[in-house]
């Protein structure tokens, strides 16, 4: 009987650590306004003047008119040949655990900041939600990331 309850857990388990499938219409580009219920603000360590670096890159979840918005911002400061947000991840909290809402990439080419925002058409009153990003620029071919991550928020 205890072997049947170890496999069971092993299913469930392994069932949970598969990534999701989210049809592409259910996280579009968002354009509005939203209520923000949780905002993080991070910046780079200046390591020697005038290298360049990561500052005030912010990462904010909310209310959006038609689901849970999700908003980034990328700041650099110098132009970087590609700025943006990578790994970004949207996720529901279980009764087992996080349930994982991949964000595609989002960049830009020759700037100094990079601006956006999507919404989760999907998202379920009553429910948590939290997410994370990793901001990035390239800069004369060297990578600078700052990763970043809101509050737990309750979706109404």
């Amino acid at each position: 009987m205890g072997k049947r309850y170890l496999v069971l857990l092993l299913v469930i388990s392994i069932f949970l650590n598969v990534p999701m499938k989210i049809n592409a219409a259910e996280i579009m580009e968002y354009n509005s306004d939203m209520q923000v219920l949780s905002k993080s603000i991070v910046s780079g360590n200046r390591t020697r003047s005038g290298e360049p670096f990561l500052f005030d890159c912010e990462l904010a979840i909310g209310i959006a008119k038609n689901g849970l918005g999700v908003e980034f911002t990328t700041r650099c400061s110098t132009d970087a040949t590609e700025i943006g947000i990578k790994d970004a991840v949207l996720q529901e909290k279980t009764l087992l655990g996080w349930k994982n809402i991949p964000i595609k990439d989002y960049c830009d080419y020759d700037q100094r900041i990079y601006i956006g925002a999507v919404v989760y058409v999907k998202a379920e009153a009553g429910k948590t939600y939290r997410v994370s990003c990793t901001h990035y620029a390239i800069v004369d071919d060297v990578e600078l990331t700052l990763d970043n991550y809101t509050d737990e928020i309750v979706y109404n």
